[in-house]
């Protein structure tokens, strides 16, 4: 039988809820150095509209230079954040998202 430790729940939880995600892989907790790195090589950001969000983390945009779609991944429930028809910008290179005042990592 396998036994959670209160420290692997309460780590899970603060995932879970978004707000407090410890953990740094794609599409989760933003690192200080990926917003660097992001933050540094301005030409690698992309402007785009949000064509679509779902509950379960997933936004679809349209970039704005070519018209291509791109679909990406959100640990939190952003969808009361971000409405269809917002400008965004997307980071080719280190998946930020910034959306509604925020920079999030996203996984695509």
């Amino acid at each position: 039988m396998t036994t959670i430790t209160r420290l692997e729940l309460s780590l899970s939880t603060a995932c879970e809820q978004g707000a407090m995600c410890v953990h740094d892989r794609s599409g989760h907790g933003l690192s200080a150095i990926q917003l660097r790195l992001a933050l540094a090589t301005p030409s690698a950001w992309r402007d785009a509209v949000v064509t679509a969000v779902t509950a379960d983390g997933w936004i679809t945009l349209v970039a704005i230079a070519d018209g291509t779609n791109v679909r990406v991944w959100h640990h939190a429930d952003v969808s009361e954040d971000l409405a269809i028809g917002e400008p965004v910008a997307l980071h080719a290179r280190y998946d930020v998202l910034v959306a509604a005042g925020r920079h999030l990592n996203v996984a695509r």
